[in-house]
């Protein structure tokens, strides 16, 4: 029986151990907009319906970064675009209409509905991404604070504990023994 419950306890803990590391990977690789990359690859998740009918909410979005000089005009691309209540950044989705070079490191984009913005808003394009349908809402349950809590903080806060608890009666057994 004893066999049982330790082979029970590592079932349990393999899992749990993978996903806490998952999760520590995936927050560690935030870029400055609050959006997972590793490497080249950006991880967007679809929150809402704003990137339809292309993608759906829920979708998730890896998009692989590419030097913007082989962005054409009629490309659709990825980029970073701050809000209309300029409080946070937001990921959208346009079709380039041109492109004008400014310098060997900077080129700036025009969009359809007027939108010009640098280079370095780009994610990347269209055709250098693949979706995965219904994996956003996942990614997005991994990286909640809740799941951190949960795997990471409370995890930690027992084993805190448990060692406190250990040196407060190795102190005491070495106070009797005196």
């Amino acid at each position: 029986m004893k066999n049982f419950f330790k082979f029970i306890g590592i079932l349990i803990l393999i899992p749990f151990i993978a996903i806490a590391i998952i999760i520590t990977v995936l927050l560690l690789n935030y870029n400055d907009y609050g959006v997972t990359e590793l490497g080249d690859k950006t991880f967007i998740i679809v929150n809402d319906n704003s990137l339809s009918p292309n993608y759906k909410k829920g979708d998730l979005v890896v998009v692989k970064k590419t030097e913007f000089d082989t962005r054409n005009e009629n490309d659709y691309i990825f980029f970073y675009e701050e809000s209309r209540e300029k409080k946070t950044i937001i990921i959208n989705f346009g079709r380039v209409l041109s492109k004008t070079k400014v310098n060997d490191m900077e080129t700036t984009f025009k969009l359809e509905g007027d939108v010009d913005f640098s280079s370095q808003y780009v994610i990347g394009s269209k055709d250098n991404s693949k979706v995965y349908k219904g994996m956003g809402s996942v990614l997005s349950v991994l990286e909640s604070r809740w799941v951190f809590l949960i795997f990471i903080i409370i995890p930690m806060l027992f084993i805190f504990l448990f060692e406190l608890y250990s040196f407060v009666l190795e102190v005491k057994k070495n106070m009797k023994e005196a």
